[in-house]
């Protein structure tokens, strides 16, 4: 199983897109509501405007503050320079992005750093959502997924973690919210797999739909407010 999106859920496309595209990075689309970057390889990194994935989203949108997450981008010496001595970046959301240098010279969302309240069920349901476990230390879980690395750290012990201590972990200060699409190859599959995620008690926004942009999704909720939108691509987009 892959990530095949890191969306931000920001409060204003113009500053969001400002930062980002002084980063260096090439936008792949805009509108008033969203906008989204490609690297030279594996996720986007993309922007959805607040009240607009609420709507999307439905009544199943969390309600609270989301935990702690960070992401790193692997960028080239050109891009890097456009930062300066800066490798901790804070957008304008309060949103953590660490910059490392490419060893390939080639972009990529490189790590997806989790913070989470209960290790063991967060670690089940993304097991259930076909990600394979690669490392296990206290207070961790390392996952592959595709061509980024997704950790989970618990709670307030994730500084304690060795993981955290040997990458020297900053995590967003914001209670802001991340949703992270999963792209499947059929809309039946995509149909099963929702029915799974009831059976285990997430909540979903809805049974799975074709969107007007061509894809066939849905979204739920698990447990610390992080979104994920399973989906597959199933008509030209509207």
């Amino acid at each position: 199983m892959r990530i095949d999106d890191a969306c931000l859920v920001i409060s204003d496309v113009d500053a969001s897109d400002a930062y980002y595209s002084a980063l260096g990075l090439e936008r792949r689309m805009r509108n008033v509501r969203f906008a989204d970057f490609v690297l030279g390889t594996g996720p986007r990194l993309a922007m959805w405007t607040r009240p607009s994935i609420a709507e999307t989203v439905g009544p199943s949108y969390p309600a609270g503050a989301g935990q702690p997450f960070s992401l790193t981008l692997d960028l080239e010496s050109e891009a890097l320079e456009r930062a300066g001595e800066r490798r901790l970046l804070v957008d304008p959301d309060g949103f953590v992005l660490r910059l490392r240098d490419s060893a390939d010279g080639i972009r990529r969302l490189s790590e997806i750093d989790l913070t989470v309240t209960d290790l063991d069920a967060t670690t089940d349901f993304l097991l259930l959502l076909g990600f394979e476990v690669t490392d296990r230390v206290e207070g961790a879980r390392v996952f592959s997924a595709g061509e980024v690395t997704l950790t989970l750290y618990e709670g307030a012990t994730h500084l304690q973690s060795p993981l955290a201590q040997a990458s020297e972990l900053d995590l967003a200060p914001s209670t802001g919210h991340l949703m992270l699409a999963i792209e499947l190859s059929t809309g039946e599959q995509v149909d099963e797999l929702y029915r799974a995620l009831l059976d285990r008690g997430l909540e979903a926004s809805g049974p799975p739909a074709v969107f007007e942009w061509g894809a066939r999704s849905t979204y739920f909720l698990d447990a610390d407010g992080y979104i994920w939108e399973i989906y597959a691509w199933v008509e030209t987009p509207r």
